[in-house]
């Protein structure tokens, strides 16, 4: 029986594993449990610590107090469920706060979201007057200020900054329809355009700019692709009019092609400008682009046979599948796969593996 009672007991499991022995451990009720200071140790953490320094930085910027508030209206405005007379009413609130300070805000990262809901929100006079400030038209002292801070900012810059552009972007979207702000837009962009073409942010710009605004308003910027002497000397030549029609009285710019075979003097310049250019993007891997499928066709079009199968075909082999989304970059391949070598024209195939029937369809 007494092996039994042991056998028993060493086959019950022990419940009272785990719980709390008051035996082991003895507290001292007389002695009051240490309270802990909210404000001391919050402020201490990791999260806090960061957050007042960072509140600390943007304090330091220009207009920090004006962007604070600004934020606020933003986070209001930014609600989905608004009505359209609530967000022109923000909007409004948005315009007069940063009126004469458009610039210097766009450029801040977390400040450019405002002065773009400012574009697409507001009305169609604060639209324009931000566009007329942003492209340094705004008179009086609000202008002579604005020089003096920063300087030599202009549009061409604003593409250029990672956020800032956004802010260009939404100018191009909302304002295409207005014709005065696309002439301050594309006069503010002169000049500019063989940087903006092949840089990495800019590129973004200026492909929207092509797609958006109309070919006659966005032709002088296309010049500047070409190269500055067809700028200089391709000014307007005008069509024979037949004394019926109204629109061959109006001059037209002429092709890249046309140009080159009026002026053959221009044609090595002209030639080594693209290269340079084109090598820029495609180094960049800029193949995505609209614009730039159309200035390699522009290239095409006055090349030589053995300069496409030299310079264009062996850079442009392996991005064939991109040049396809477009005609203009459609041509290209072909000129490239009737001009470049055996080998290039592999690494072509090599491309459209597994896509055929796709492309097929598309085409």
């Amino acid at each position: 029986m007494a092996a039994k009672s042991s056998t028993d007991t060493k086959s019950k499991p022990n419940h009272n594993k785990g719980k709390f022995d008051s035996k082991k451990r003895k507290f001292d009720n007389s002695k009051p449990y240490p309270k802990k200071d909210s404000n001391s140790n919050s402020a201490a953490t990791p999260s806090n610590k960061k957050r007042a320094l960072k509140a600390e930085r943007q304090s330091h910027r220009k207009h920090a107090t004006t962007v604070r508030t600004a934020k606020e209206i933003w986070n209001e405005l930014r609600i989905k469920t608004n009505t359209s007379d609530q967000n022109s009413k923000l909007a409004t609130e948005l315009y007069g706060l940063f009126e004469g300070k458009m610039m210097e805000v766009a450029m801040q990262h977390d400040a450019s979201r405002m002065v773009q809901a400012v574009i697409q929100f507001g009305n169609k006079n604060e639209r324009g007057e931000t566009v007329r400030e942003l492209c340094g038209v705004s008179g009086g002292a609000v202008q002579k200020e604005e020089s003096k801070g920063h300087g030599t900012v202009n549009l061409a810059e604003l593409c250029k900054i990672q956020y800032a552009h956004f802010v260009v972007l939404k100018m191009i979207k909302y304002c295409a329809r207005d014709e005065d702000s696309v002439k301050l837009i594309v006069k503010s962009l002169r000049k500019q355009m063989t940087k903006l073409a092949v840089h990495s942010v800019g590129s973004r710009v200026v492909e929207l700019l092509f797609a958006t605004f109309p070919s006659k308003a966005t032709a002088p910027l296309k010049l500047e692709l070409y190269g500055p002497q067809y700028a200089l000397f391709a000014t307007s030549n005008p069509t024979p009019t037949d004394g019926k029609s109204k629109s061959s009285i109006s001059p037209t710019l002429p092709t890249l092609a046309s140009f080159i075979e009026t002026n053959p003097d221009k044609l090595e310049s002209t030639l080594t400008h693209l290269q340079t250019l084109l090598q820029k993007g495609l180094d960049k891997h800029l193949t995505g682009f609209a614009y730039f499928h159309s200035l390699l066709f522009d290239y095409v079009s006055i090349a030589s046979p053995n300069d496409i199968r030299d310079f264009l075909t062996p850079a442009l082999a392996e991005h064939s599948l991109h040049l396809i989304s477009t005609r203009a970059g459609t041509k290209v391949v072909c000129e490239c796969a009737a001009y470049g070598s055996v080998k290039d024209r592999k690494k072509m195939l090599k491309c459209f593996k597994g896509l055929y029937s796709i492309v097929v369809v598309a085409s």
